[in-house]
């Protein structure tokens, strides 16, 4: 069931790429700039799941996400109404903000019903329902656009979240309520080399990735219409769903550091091919098939060394990674912007395969912060 709060925040984060041109077109503004909403959400989001979820740390988890669910849907009905780019630029900063508060506490919640050794799979789950909501949730979303115009698609997300919080009322365990976090708290967090290094992994890599996925439409709209799109969008979802599994389940057997390794340097390959693949549909769809496996395939092993490094405070730390993630997607739309205003979708390759090639850079430094941060909490229980 907290796969299913995943589920519907998933919908509402990425089916505005699919809805791109029509929204665009209905409020009189031009594809780029309608993009920047994208980009907009994500840095709310970014700056706002820090302190939304400090300020209800010590909520029941179950009130949080039945509550958080209905006001998403509240909201989301709101950018269905929306008579400007500009009053949809408002209603998308509240849904950001109440996404910022439901992923993490999903994901804590799932981290604390679990030991250490199935943690890797248990935010597995929880991701999956982020990931199937590109299989399910967002062509299911533009078919009602589609039949209904753009602004269908959000009416279906907000019904969507309805559901999820009945399932969350009706289905989530109860657990014992986190202790306050103060805002000092993650702060503290993000002075330490181990974290850092990880939360800059997780951004450089989603700007790589979402430099592409925010102008998908542009990229492939010439391939076979809104069938193709539909797809290519399926196809990395159900990607995505089968990535994130291997992901979190290779990180609790060989180690998120190894698992890393390979998918980053996959993912940097793949992005870089973009320039040779994106002009045929069937190339097309094996480049977003390895994209959805390695993509969604980072983040439960990158979760995973977060949880492991902060401890009692994992609730922060994967509350900071939500901000690093959606932080990178913000860049992605707004690097992505930047090649389709100035070169043209064809030119997406550049900063997908740069944000890929950055990470994988990172990873050793990353690494090694880690390695000395054990060795000096080994240091410290041995005097």
């Amino acid at each position: 069931m907290r796969a299913l709060a995943t589920l519907a925040t998933g919908t509402d984060a990425f089916i505005v790429a699919g809805l791109l041109p029509a929204l665009a077109h209905s409020l009189g503004t031009s594809v780029a700039v309608a993009g920047q909403v994208v980009t907009l959400f994500a840095f709310a989001y970014a700056v706002g799941s820090p302190l939304i979820t400090a300020a209800t740390a010590n909520w029941p988890r179950r009130v949080v996400l039945t509550g958080g669910l209905l006001c998403f849907a509240l909201v989301n009905a709101g950018s269905a109404v929306s008579p400007s780019i500009g009053v949809l630029a408002v209603t998308r900063v509240l849904a950001a903000l109440l996404a910022g508060l439901l992923a993490p506490t999903a994901y804590a919640s799932a981290v604390a019903l679990v030991g250490p050794s199935m943690r890797g799979r248990a935010l597995a789950i929880v991701l999956g329902g982020t990931a199937l909501s590109t299989v399910l949730g967002v062509p299911i979303g533009l078919t009602v656009g589609g039949l209904a115009g753009w602004r269908g698609g959000f009416v279906f997300v907000a019904v969507l979240a309805v559901a999820a919080a009945i399932a969350v009322a009706a289905l989530l365990p109860g657990l014992q309520r986190s202790p306050r976090l103060a805002l000092r708290a993650r702060v503290t967090l993000l002075g330490r080399p181990e974290i850092v290094s990880v939360l800059a992994i997780t951004v450089c890599a989603n700007a790589g990735a979402f430099s592409v996925y925010t102008y998908v439409g542009p990229l492939f709209g010439g391939l076979g219409g809104d069938g193709a799109l539909r797809a290519l969008i399926f196809t990395f979802g159900a990607a995505g769903v089968v990535g994130g599994y291997l992901g979190g389940r290779s990180a609790d057997r060989w180690g998120p550091v190894t698992v890393l390794v390979v998918i980053l340097a996959v993912f940097t390959v793949n992005h870089i091919l973009l320039a040779v693949w994106q002009h045929a549909l069937a190339t097309s769809l094996l480049y977003v098939a390895v994209w959805g496996i390695v993509g969604w395939g980072t983040t439960p092993p990158l979760q995973h060394r977060l949880v492991g490094a902060a401890g009692a405070v994992a609730p922060v730390a994967l509350s900071l990674n939500a901000s690093a993630l959606y932080l990178g997607i913000g860049l992605g739309g707004l690097l992505g912007g930047l090649a389709v205003h100035n070169a043209g979708a064809d030119a997406l390759w550049l900063p997908a395969g740069a944000g890929g090639a950055l990470a994988l850079l990172l990873l050793p430094v990353s690494a090694a912060a880690e390695r000395r941060a054990a060795a000096g909490r080994l240091a410290g229980a041995v005097r």
